[in-house]
C-alpha cells in the first residue's frame, strides 16, 4: 500500500500532502461508510467564507484524510468540539453532496494512501 506523508494541517480544514491541500473529515460523522456532517454552528457555518470554500473544495477534489477525533458534546448530545486523535488515511470518496437541510455528505470510496505525519 502507498505511504503518503502529511507535512503539516491548515486552519484544522485541511491536510498538506505532497503541497496539496487536502480536506479533513472526521469519523465522528461517518456511520458504516457514509459520511454525514450536519454542517452546522458552533462548527461549521456556512456563511463563513472558509466554510464555503471547504465545501466547493470537498465536492471538487473527491478525496478526503479521515480523521480520529474525541467529539465533546454540549447537554442536548450535539457536538460542539472535536480534539484530532489521529489521521487515518486518504480515501476517495463518492457522491459528495452539500444540502442546506442536511448538511454535507458523500459515501466513503477506497483508501488511497495510508498516512504518516512528518515531525
Amino acid at each position: 500500500m502507498i505511504v503518503k506523508e502529511i507535512s503539516g494541517e491548515v486552519d484544522g480544514r485541511y491536510a498538506r500532502i505532497d503541497g496539496e491541500l487536502v480536506p479533513l473529515a472526521s469519523t465522528v460523522w461517518v456511520k458504516g461508510a457514509t459520511y454525514t456532517n450536519p454542517f452546522t454552528p458552533p462548527l461549521h457555518d456556512v456563511g463563513n467564507p472558509k466554510d464555503r470554500e471547504f465545501l466547493v473544495v470537498v465536492l471538487q477534489k473527491q478525496r478526503v484524510v479521515l480523521t480520529k477525533d474525541r467529539a465533546d458534546r454540549d447537554a442536548d448530545g450535539l457536538v460542539v468540539s472535536m480534539t484530532r486523535e489521529k489521521h487515518v488515511g486518504l480515501y476517495a470518496i463518492e457522491n459528495p453532496a452539500y444540502v442546506p437541510a442536511s448538511g454535507l455528505s458523500f459515501t466513503l470510496g477506497p483508501l488511497i494512501a495510508h498516512l504518516t505525519v512528518s515531525s
